[in-house]
């Protein structure tokens, strides 16, 4: 196994994806396949602790033409003071015909550190079960929430066509929500997450979703830092990406990303979170260019600064250290 190596980002049809077969790498790869449709109408199931998807017209606020909104909610769960975990639940949309999302809303509750919701082929389980926090990233990741509220409104091309990622007919997701209660009383989480969808008739052109880092990050030893060193993945030739964000645990201190012509390249800085539980949503217009024939791509850097007795690890777990960023981009190659 190679040391650091990568998240690698490879083309996929719709359906939950699976982790590579080794502890470093994973395969992360754009989302959805299209079909033709003819509505996105709405429909509606609740399950326990409140979990829910439903359908409802929209006039398409903020700029994006006419859609349908469907709405998967997670919560609320009453949170112990002092407790952290990562639960998930399966919700089945309801749309009756494909469709695509041009604009993603969510918002997460006080105690909500981040809600990630993945296309799935699981069967529908509204009852809130343990999982390990992206323990789907096998690429069917399609919006991470870190902040109260966030909004990703999708881009049209400059031929003025809309962008949008694609949602089969009765399209389940699994919502994941890792949750921490820092405060002295319980808390009622609630992540909610809303789509505005257009038919999957329409004309759009498809978009991909990319999930990079690594696995292998440095011990950060008890009362110590620690820090990766500029890292490089390269991007998906011939396309465009138009929004990025990045992602550590409690114990980062910053995280960088560059746009970058080679692995020693810190001329275009395009991310700098100071924030491991903040992290802005960065957007990118006009959208970051990666030609064909262009080896094109990230660096990317994170610090940790460890005030605990006990040193910490990379990992999957709510307690291990991470070193993520995604983005969103266009055509799906």
């Amino acid at each position: 196994m190679r040391p650091n190596a990568p998240f690698l980002i490879v083309p996929f049809t719709l359906g939950l994806g699976l982790l590579a077969g080794c502890a470093d790498d994973v395969t992360v790869t754009p989302t959805g396949s299209t079909s033709d449709g003819s509505t996105a109408a709405s429909g509606a199931t609740t399950g326990a602790g409140g979990s829910s998807s439903t359908g409802s017209a929209s006039a398409g606020a903020g700029g994006i033409d006419p859609t349908t909104t469907l709405t998967a909610t997670m919560g609320p769960y009453s949170i112990p003071t002092g407790e952290e975990a990562v639960k998930c639940i399966i919700v089945n949309l309801a749309n009756p015909a494909p469709a695509f999302v041009r604009r993603f809303r969510t918002k997460l509750e006080l105690g909500s550190h981040h809600m990630i919701v993945y296309l799935s082929d699981e069967p529908e389980n509204l009852t809130p079960f343990d999982c390990q926090s992206f323990g789907a990233v096998g690429g069917s990741a399609i919006f991470i929430a870190q902040q109260a509220q966030s909004e990703l409104v999708f881009p049209k091309d400059p031929g003025g066509v809309p962008v949008g990622l694609a949602l089969a007919a009765n399209q389940k997701l699994r919502l994941e929500m890792h949750y921490i209660n820092t405060t002295s009383a319980a808390l009622d989480v609630i992540g909610k997450a809303e789509m505005d969808v257009l038919p999957g008739s329409s004309n759009v052109i498809q978009s991909g979703f990319a999930f990079e880092g690594a696995f292998s990050i440095p011990v950060i030893p008890a009362q110590g830092e620690a820090d990766t060193g500029l890292r490089f993945q390269q991007g998906i030739p011939g396309t465009h990406v138009f929004a990025l964000t990045t992602h550590q645990h409690h114990l980062g201190s910053e995280m960088k990303v560059w746009f970058a012509n080679d692995q020693s390249d810190t001329s275009n800085l395009v991310a700098d979170s100071l924030s491991w539980s903040d992290p802005p949503l960065v957007l990118f217009s006009p959208a970051l260019d990666f030609p064909i024939g262009k080896a094109l791509g990230f660096n990317y850097q994170c610090h940790w600064k460890n005030p605990t007795p006990a040193a910490v690890q990379g990992g999957l777990g709510a307690n291990d250290e991470m070193c993520f960023f995604w983005h969103y981009y266009y055509p799906v190659p």
